[in-house]
């Protein structure tokens, strides 16, 4: 699981039928500079969410396998919003050098 920034939705004109009643989120994930503070991410993904996330939020988001967990049948899935964020605390860790 890792962080992501929502930045937009998408729109479908054809869609699968499991993806009834969701809605698609264009995100971009964490990488260690953005934890850094600096405005980098990895590229962008489209996550189906079922929370209710808006732009400019921060979310846990699950991928590959995990991200088809949460439904009881096959669900074509690779990115999950599992949960939106409030606040994270983040300390890097100190590598010892001996």
């Amino acid at each position: 699981m890792r962080m992501a920034t929502v930045i937009g939705r998408v729109t479908l004109s054809v869609r699968h039928p499991a993806y009834r009643g969701e809605r698609l989120l264009l995100a971009l994930p964490w990488n260690a500079a953005t934890f850094a503070g600096e405005s980098r991410h990895d590229p962008a993904i489209v996550v189906y969410d079922e929370q209710g996330a808006g732009v400019g939020q921060e979310v846990a988001v699950s991928e590959g396998r995990e991200a088809a967990c949460p439904f009881p049948s096959p669900t074509p899935v690779d990115a999950y919003c599992a949960a939106q964020v409030d606040s994270f605390f983040f300390r890097p860790t100190t590598e010892s050098k001996e």
